[in-house]
């Protein structure tokens, strides 16, 4: 069964505040009406909706979406809950990775359901917790390729997205869907667009699951 767990894209979705107003433009270049097929112009920031972050993102010279192993984006994944998620403090993962250690293997793409996803499409989607600066080495002790999950961001100010970043593993942020998952192993793909100086791409999220 595939799952998709993907934010719908259109000139309505929500930017990351204090971004200016990068929402996604289009614009039909070609349509039915004078042709008989449509052709469109789009224009979005890299980091709207369900998207990926490659190293680029928040580390100099860092390796760019078209450089980044693919494997840290797709591959062996793991879905674990994270209840009652602090909203005055660091999100802490290192008690639930714990917790569920025995489940997950070297190579793994740790995905996270917070149920925050509930919040799309709301201002509040963007009042959420930040994960600690230590998430990185977290995520490392467990040999894991990346993190994913339902949060808009891994945090605001760049140390937890650096941890993980400098790391080469990565990151896959606004995440939806994730319920149906929790305690399950699965196929995930979220890979970026392969662009020469990408930071980060829109991607087309989705599990496998037998």
């Amino acid at each position: 069964m595939i799952h998709d767990l993907t934010i719908t894209l259109d000139e309505n979705t929500l930017p990351f505040p204090d971004s200016g107003d990068p929402r996604m433009r289009w614009q039909h270049l070609v349509d039915h009406t004078a042709y008989k097929c449509q052709v469109s112009l789009f224009s979005l920031v890299t980091h709207l909706g369900t998207h990926a972050d490659a190293p680029l993102h928040f580390v100099k010279n860092g390796k760019t979406t078209a450089a980044i192993d693919l494997g840290r984006y797709s591959g062996q994944a793991v879905c674990l809950e994270v209840p009652d998620i602090p909203t005055d403090k660091h999100l802490d993962i290192s008690d639930v990775l714990e917790k569920n250690s025995a489940f997950i293997r070297p190579g793994d793409i740790i995905i996270l359901s917070t149920g925050w996803e509930d919040k799309v499409g709301t201002p509040e989607y963007f009042n959420f917790p930040e994960f600690d600066p230590g998430v990185g080495a977290v995520l490392e002790h467990y040999e894991a390729h990346g993190i994913g999950f339902d949060l808009p961001s891994i945090d605001r100010k760049g140390d937890a997205h650096q941890s993980v970043l400098t790391r080469d593993m990565g990151i896959i942020e606004s995440l939806i869907n994730l319920k149906p998952l929790i305690g399950k192993r699965f196929y995930f793909s979220a890979v970026p667009l392969k662009f020469s100086d990408g930071d980060g791409s829109p991607v087309r999220a989705y599990a496998v699951t037998d």
